[in-house]
């Protein structure tokens, strides 16, 4: 297999904007210690990756492409966390977490959590973020 990445090109929306696809995380779940409850609750996180195209051309390897693997990866070291406060705070670095990776454009991030007794409410945050100039 061959890696022509140095003749790749960026593919181009009108009006020059990067051509991006999806990736989708649905569903991923892990136990988190929140600040103040001493039983162990299971986060669940959705998100909605805007990245970057590779170009066209682009070799069959993983490096060619952001691999959700990756996200997948930083959001258990987020739940590993020790005294996490809350669904806002693990939404705010899981957003970070998926800007840090230069591939992703825009990350859309809902985590809930669920009350402490079962009858009670879940708690959740949802927020968007974009690179500059991203929108």
């Amino acid at each position: 297999m061959s890696d022509d990445s140095v003749k790749r090109t960026m593919l181009v929306q009108p009006g020059g904007a990067p051509l991006t696809y999806t990736i989708l995380v649905r569903g991923f779940a892990a136990v988190v210690a929140l600040a103040g409850r001493t039983d162990r609750p299971e986060a669940s996180f959705d998100l909605t990756l805007t990245v970057t195209h590779p170009g066209p051309g682009f070799p069959d390897d993983i490096a060619a492409v952001m691999s959700y693997e990756d996200i997948v990866e930083d959001l258990r070291r987020l739940c590993g966390e020790s005294d996490v406060p809350g669904a806002d705070y693990l939404a705010d670095r899981a957003a970070d977490l998926c800007l840090s990776h230069a591939k992703v454009r825009r990350v859309q991030v809902d985590v809930a959590i669920p009350a402490a007794d079962s009858g009670g409410p879940t708690a959740g945050a949802s927020l968007t973020r974009a690179r500059p100039g991203q929108g």
